[in-house]
């Protein structure tokens, strides 16, 4: 098999696996009122999805380099599978953040590894435009769960809606076994690996970058968690244009993707494109409460799914130059992905807590800024980046 047919099977996971991440988002009402939950506990629910993300990011990423890439995401799939059908089986609000938990572990071991395989069956030329499908391909799968699941959920009922997607992720998983069995990946021997290890982690370049591309984390963490029931609750708009709104900023993200790869793949625009979608995200982001009519709404949502997603792939590619032994690329991106998901995973409950306490508008306008804010710490990377 050539290697975007097994470049396709990677991607197509990527949809999946975003699908089961974001099929909760138009189910929160149901939760809420199926099992008591003010808003702040629907926050701390959705959060705990992050935190199981963030904790294992850099756990999947070591072993990933040690043993390979495919093993790791594989069971990654597995986890993310069984932990959306227990999702759907919970009983109260300790059941239903452990079942959240369980599904990030199991995203954590697969988003890296995910982009190490890519990198070891891609073309060197094709491997940006590969993480711009990788992270389209998440838009596409997030929307479908975000607005198809509103039809789903009314149909079949949120907790069947949940395990659908969750046997649909497991089924996933199984047909990737078979597709990407044999052929070559790098594997980090034992002997160094903790220096390794460390070596990575002191990069101050990763560091900087993860940070500098923080507000994307934001944007999409909360947009694609809460456009739904901000949508329904303070916007009065009804349940199934707030899906479509959900969806749009999730499904755009896919042509973001894609453009960003095109654009990330010329080493002389990639860092002013980088610098343009962020700020453009951002903007966008704290324009959405104040977009009160569904078409300006429309609009604004659609502008920064799209730039969100680009701003994602510019992570990940700008990072490539400063990971010298290719053994490492596992462990690298999920530490630049773990940087961001630590900090991003408390964006839902910080946003619950502004909006509660505050205001409908501070939740999008005060993480807006704080990301916007981050950026020019991307210029100081630039000095340290060498030719890929």
């Amino acid at each position: 098999m050539g290697y975007l047919f097994k470049a396709t099977s990677v991607n197509f996971a990527r949809a999946v696996y975003a699908l089961s991440w974001f099929d909760m988002a138009p189910s929160l009402s149901y939760i809420s009122s199926d099992l008591g939950l003010s808003l702040v506990q629907l926050g701390i629910a959705t959060a705990f999805f992050y935190v199981g993300l963030a904790a294992f990011q850099m756990v999947g990423g070591a072993i990933a380099s040690r043993i390979g890439s495919r093993k790791v995401a594989f069971i990654g799939l597995l986890m993310l599978g069984l932990g959306a059908v227990a999702s759907g089986l919970s009983q109260n609000l300790l059941d239903l953040s452990f079942a959240r938990f369980v599904a990030g572990w199991g995203s954590a071991f697969f988003f890296s590894p995910g982009l190490a395989i890519l990198k070891d069956i891609s073309p060197p030329e094709s491997y940006p435009k590969q993480v711009g499908i990788y992270n389209g391909v998440f838009g596409l799968g997030a929307g479908a769960g975000a607005f198809g699941w509103v039809f789903v959920d009314s149909g079949i009922g949120w907790r069947f809606g949940l395990i659908a997607g969750g046997i649909l992720m497991l089924a996933v998983a199984l047909e990737n076994l078979v597709v990407l069995r044999g052929g070559f990946e790098h594997k980090a021997e034992s002997t160094g690996f903790t220096t390794k290890m460390f070596t990575i982690i002191k990069n101050k370049y990763l560091w900087l970058l993860a940070f500098g591309t923080l507000g994307a984390m934001f944007e999409e963490t909360v947009g694609g968690q809460f456009l739904v029931y901000f949508g329904e609750k303070y916007l009065n708009i009804s349940s199934t244009y707030s899906g479509l709104v959900g969806g749009l900023f999730l499904m755009i993200g896919f042509l973001g993707g894609v453009v960003g790869g095109y654009f990330l793949s010329n080493r002389h625009q990639r860092r002013p494109f980088t610098y343009v979608t962020l700020i453009v995200s951002g903007l966008a982001f704290i324009a959405l409460p104040f977009s009160t009519s569904l078409p300006l709404l429309v609009i604004v949502v659609a502008i920064c799914g799209f730039a969100v997603q680009s701003g994602f792939s510019a992570l990940y590619v700008l990072s490539m130059p400063y990971i010298k032994d290719q053994t490492m690329i596992p462990f690298s991106l999920s530490f630049v992905n773990f940087v961001g998901i630590a900090f991003g995973s408390f964006s839902p409950y910080a946003f619950t807590i502004l909006t509660e306490r505050i205001g409908p508008a501070y939740g999008w306008v005060i993480l807006g800024v704080f990301g916007i804010l981050l950026i020019p710490l991307l210029s100081l990377t630039a000095k340290g980046e060498t030719n890929l």
